[in-house]
């Protein structure tokens, strides 16, 4: 016998030691009655009901035996809240179904089957606090009924199921100013544009066509898992940032969520669909069909006011697998937001994407998570497990210039250019642009293969439209790069200095210097030389589940030899006549010395740990 388990709603008994025969009947009794028609030595009957139940069997020749013993269907345990305790005489546990049958403040995390709001009563779900259920969520429709939840609070459900009853969800923007823009997704259905803010003017609601903005109805209805932009109230101060809470209330989103079809090599507007955070790396690893960085608007610069408003499109933080880096921060003003994201997309959350190809895009359950504090960016990541080293540096002058940027050592990269490790800048500010470069591209994240090795250099390179100081420094580092030398290499001034020990300031001319910099971990004379070259003729070398791959970008590699830190010569692979060697015969765990011969006659040596 099975009894019901939250995700299955009924039981089944079976019914063994019939005669074997044909036209054989079992008869049900109890809470409800049913005839089965049966062959064989045993019959299982599933789908029964929580009750009470005996069974009867008949051969074909009308002989008819004795009753079962009562069995006994029993339904899973309902916790009830009346006002003042537990029904059970503690918190609900997972199996339970919840029932609030009085007003409840929540003082905790919640967990349980399913839940149910009765009427008439208040619930409010506080911050941060989460109702975790598997199944259905019913309000029920009494006047006064109330499911509210709280900013930063959250509910994730595990099965696909359809809620009943509408919720009211709570979102706090960061401080904005009456011109600022917000970017917003909805957590329920259905939401109009207009409830999200009343008393922003009418032209002010857009969406993102894939190619402009697109003014739109203010009585639209949001379609669940994109993303607007709305304006501030036009109440507000443009001079004075406050506080903005949206309310939406409607049936909460659950369940696999489908975008419209995508154009390929557009960005598109999306938006979490949940009322929960949203994983960014597991969305990014879902959806095949997106380039793999995500970007959230922060608001941070004052609008330029005129004949027509100018916004700051630098004001874009950036995430992707390899990590986030935080947007310009022009000035120390409250209400800057100088967060760097960190994995999770909070629920009303808005963000723009790129499409390598065209499809659709699909939110699911398992992307949801509980960490649900910080609107217009991810939190922590949770993919703790992975191994990421990382480094972020700024770029700056004393008259509010910014731009972060991330290098980062990430299982699952390579030193190749890869959409969902690497994020190329969008070049926003008009005043200054930092990035590292490789293959062509100008990064603001550049993820880079594990293990990580003290050789490697880094090209950086930036763009300013002003003539004088700039400085470049440490802004923070993780895993192994916590401890790790870190030097930066001025090729203008044939300098290296260690930004470990303070930060390196430089007097700069306007305009474009893509080789004036390298990130470099020792400052050896020797092992620069062989970097630089490595960089200069575009040699890779990278490791990946005990495969060493060698990649030449231009010329043709015609030879290539391993040796170890004695000199003793493991390898040796000679009329190569391609740009790639992959070589898998080699020992692990050792440190390595791989010289590269191309068709040119050039010659470089990496160092790797392998």
């Amino acid at each position: 016998m099975t009894q019901p388990t939250c995700v299955i709603p009924t039981g089944s008994v079976q019914l063994n030691g019939f005669i074997s025969a044909t036209n054989g009947q079992v008869y049900q009794s109890g809470s409800s009655t049913q005839t089965y028609s049966v062959s064989g030595s045993n019959y299982t009957i599933a789908n029964l009901a929580p009750g009470t139940y005996t069974f009867t069997a008949q051969d074909g020749v009308n002989c008819t035996s004795l009753p079962t013993v009562s069995i006994v269907i029993k339904a899973p345990d309902v916790n009830t809240w009346n006002g003042t305790t537990w029904s059970k005489g503690s918190v609900p546990i997972s199996s339970d179904i919840i029932e609030f049958a009085e007003n409840f403040q929540s003082t905790g995390d919640i967990s349980g089957c399913s839940c149910k709001v009765k009427g008439g009563k208040e619930v409010t779900i506080n911050s941060p606090h989460t109702l975790f259920i598997d199944n259905q969520l019913t309000v029920e429709s009494a006047t006064g009924t109330k499911l509210i939840f709280e900013n930063n609070a959250s509910l994730i459900q595990r099965n696909n199921v359809i809620n009943t009853g509408n919720i009211i969800y709570k979102r706090i923007s960061p401080q904005i100013r009456q011109a600022d823009f917000v970017y917003w997704s909805t957590p329920v259905n259905p939401q109009k544009l207009v409830d999200v803010s009343p008393l922003t003017l009418g032209d002010k609601y857009f969406r993102y066509s894939g190619t402009n903005w697109v003014i739109t109805n203010r009585s639209t209805t949001m379609v669940v898992g994109e993303g607007y932009i709305i304006r501030g109230p036009q109440t507000y101060s443009n001079t004075i940032r406050t506080d903005y809470t949206a309310s939406f209330i409607g049936v909460p989103n659950n369940g696999n969520v489908t975008s419209a079809t995508l154009d390929s090599g557009k960005f598109y507007l999306l938006g979490n669909p949940y009322p929960s955070a949203l994983d960014a790396d597991q969305f990014i690893l879902n959806n095949p069909v997106l380039t793999g960085t995500l970007y959230f608007w922060t608001h941070n610069t004052p609008v330029v006011f005129g004949t027509s408003y100018k916004y700051n499109s630098d004001d874009y933080a950036s995430y992707n697998l390899t990590g986030g880096v935080a947007a310009k921060t022009a000035t120390t003003a409250s209400g800057n937001n100088k967060e760097i994201p960190g994995g999770k997309i909070a629920a009303g959350q808005g963000f723009f994407t790129e499409t390598s190809s065209s499809g659709t895009v699909t939110f699911t359950n398992a992307m949801r998570f509980g960490s649900n504090s910080q609107f217009f960016k991810p939190a922590k990541t949770s993919k703790a497990a992975l191994e990421k080293n990382r480094l972020w540096l700024n770029m700056t002058n004393d008259g509010g210039a910014f731009k972060q940027i991330l290098i980062g050592y990430i299982e699952g990269a390579t030193n190749d250019y890869e959409t969902r490790y690497d994020g190329q800048t969008i070049d926003g500010n008009p005043y200054l642009d930092f990035y590292s470069v490789n293959n062509g591209h100008k990064l603001v994240i550049q993820g880079r293969a594990v293990p990580f090795s003290d050789t490697d250099i880094v090209p950086l390179g930036y763009k300013s439209t002003i003539a004088g100081n700039f400085t470049i420094s440490i802004d923070q580092a993780d895993g192994n790069l916590v401890n790790q030398a870190i030097y930066l290499e001025d090729k203008t001034t044939n300098s290296i200095h260690d930004l470990r020990t303070g930060n390196y300031t430089f007097t700069t001319s306007t305009g474009i210097f893509d080789g004036r910099f390298v990130l470099r971990y020792t400052n050896n004379k020797t092992l620069k030389k062989v970097a630089i070259e490595d960089v200069e003729q575009k040699i890779l070398v990278s490791s990946k589940e005990k495969i060493i791959k060698v990649t030449s970008t231009k010329e043709n590699i015609t030879e290539v030899f391993i040796f170890d830190v004695t000199g003793k010569l493991l390898y040796n692979k000679k009329k190569i006549d391609s740009t790639e060697l992959q070589i898998s015969s080699l020992q692990s765990n050792q440190v390595l010395l791989i010289k590269t011969i191309l068709d040119n006659g050039n010659v470089t040596t990496t160092k790797m740990v392998f």
